[in-house]
């Protein structure tokens, strides 16, 4: 009997390890991977907020880097927060209330990780339709520093030449009025840029009243009726504006190819993300 017992209870201890033995495995598991998912959230959040604000600090602000700020910032929190945002997450299901938030707050953030996906594909796609290489060159304007191309500017102008220099034939619309910080309007500029570096001056069409990207492909289209140059353009301009500005020239009724200007980098994302709403804009209002 003794000897019996002495086995119960040795067989008790030694599930009792195995218990403690599983739990303790379990909590250093889990344990482990809650910190690397905190680290991999701060490492996250760390770098898509020096994305942002890199332009920032280069005096460049607008509701796209506004927004990938506010964004990593709340990345970088919850890093920090998690359990307590968990734990608060958790009690708010238990109320129909509570629930219903969640819902609403989830649809929300849904609806926008589908529009981000959405609209990035198609500046994506955009960039890549090609033409037959008769089409009418629109260079679409941007910021003027005094009577010189911006940085942006600059890079569409780029990117008109070559299309011109490839296609002796192509004629061109520079569109872009004045603004009130700017020195000359940014058509004024583009043509003397152009004509500056090569481009002949007959080859060179100016649209200088537009203000906006809706403006800029009207008023054109006006010229192209004027001129009788037909309907198909080529849409000069930084890859992530293709698309609206594509789909602003369908609306007017003419076919369009891509003519996208390599954007410098550091301006990628902030232009990207503002793009992002312009598009959303105009899908439900122009």
């Amino acid at each position: 009997m003794k000897d019996k017992e002495k086995n119960i209870d040795r067989n008790n201890k030694d599930t009792k390890k195995e218990k403690q033995s599983r739990t303790k495995d379990w909590m250093n598991e889990n344990i482990t991977k809650t910190a690397i998912l905190r680290i991999l959230l701060a490492i996250i959040g760390g770098v898509v907020f020096g994305m942002f604000t890199n332009p920032y600090l280069g005096g460049v602000i607008n509701i796209g880097n506004i927004t990938g700020m506010v964004v990593s910032i709340l990345i970088m929190a919850y890093s920090l927060l998690f359990d307590i945002v968990n734990a608060g997450f958790k009690k708010l299901v238990k109320s129909k209330r509570g629930r219903r938030i969640v819902a609403a707050v989830s649809l929300v953030a849904s609806v926008a990780i589908v529009t981000f996906v959405v609209t990035a594909t198609l500046m994506v796609t955009a960039t890549t339709k090609s033409g037959s290489g008769n089409e009418v060159l629109i260079v679409l304007g941007c910021k003027v520093d005094g009577d010189q191309p911006s940085s942006m500017l600059g890079e569409r102008l780029v990117a008109a030449k070559q299309y011109l220099d490839v296609h002796k034939n192509a004629v061109c619309i520079v569109s872009g009025g004045k603004g009130a910080d700017e020195g000359i309007s940014e058509a004024q500029c583009m043509y003397n840029w152009l004509v500056s570096n090569g481009i002949e001056k007959d080859r060179i069409y100016m649209e200088d009243k537009s203000t906006s990207t809706l403006e800029n492909i009207e008023f054109s289209t006006e010229i192209l009726e004027k001129e009788e140059l037909g309907t198909n353009v080529a849409i000069a301009t930084n890859e992530f504006h293709i698309y609206r500005a594509g789909t602003v020239a369908e609306k007017n009724g003419l076919t369009y190819s891509a003519v996208p200007a390599k954007t410098n980098l550091w301006l990628v994302p902030t232009y990207s993300v503002r793009e992002m709403y312009g598009i959303v804009l105009t899908a439900l209002f122009a």
